[in-house]
């Protein structure tokens, strides 16, 4: 399975659909357990929401994401190659995609997820993407709650067991029947804040979130 993901450069089309479909099977096999602490199921679409997650946690939190959320929720995909298959596949999940990052397309991607919000949609970044460094926050989450007056909700995921590949962001994926958790945080207040102050709160609660090892588990 490791190797799968790690290959996906290579594959495209009707491959997307396969993988995709392997996706949700080998997914069934997880013990998941997800927690709404911001209370965003109950008002989902009602209250403009930016959630902010780690970039090697995508591909583990997009296929357990509950239906409510999956519904209104548009991820910021990079607008590389891998985006691009990234977006096909979370497409094959139920979910819309924009495409852009704070290095190419961004003013576009920013006009588009302030439509959407404008929408009753919630975009989802991935703070420390798309070329990091692993686990640093960059500006497009809060600067995007800012300049919209959105609640911020952290967002974070956690394996029990899992693969960790060699990228960048050290892409995690599960183990077969493994235990998952999926968190949405409380929302995190950075309207009183300068950018950096909200950057680095943000950071902060991810971090304190993040379980990166089995023994990690063992302490909570």
């Amino acid at each position: 399975m490791a190797s799968l993901f790690k290959n996906i450069r290579s594959i495209s089309g009707w491959q997307t659909s396969l993988l995709a479909g392997l996706l949700r099977l080998y997914v069934s096999t997880w013990r998941v357990k997800v927690t709404d602490e911001s209370g965003l199921f109950e008002r989902c679409g009602k209250q403009p929401a930016v959630l902010a997650l780690w970039h090697n946690r995508l591909l583990m939190a997009s296929p357990i994401c509950p239906t409510v959320i999956r519904k209104v929720l548009l991820p910021l995909i990079s607008a590389s190659r891998d985006g691009g298959y990234i977006t096909a596949i979370l497409g094959k999940l139920g979910f819309e995609s924009v495409r852009g990052s704070s290095s190419k397309f961004g003013a576009r991607a920013l006009v588009e997820m302030d439509k959407a919000i404008a929408d009753n949609k919630m975009p989802a970044l991935t703070v420390d993407g798309p070329r990091g460094p692993k686990y640093t926050v960059h500006s497009g989450a809060v600067a995007l709650a800012q300049s919209t007056h959105s609640e911020l909700i952290p967002v974070v995921s956690n394996s029990r067991h899992h693969w960790t590949l060699r990228s960048w962001d050290g892409l995690q994926i599960p183990w077969p029947f493994t235990y998952v958790e999926l968190t949405f945080c409380k929302p995190l207040p950075v309207d009183d804040c300068t950018l950096e102050e909200g950057n680095e709160r943000l950071r902060q609660k991810l971090l304190s979130m993040t379980i990166d090892t089995p023994e990690g588990w063992a302490k909570k």
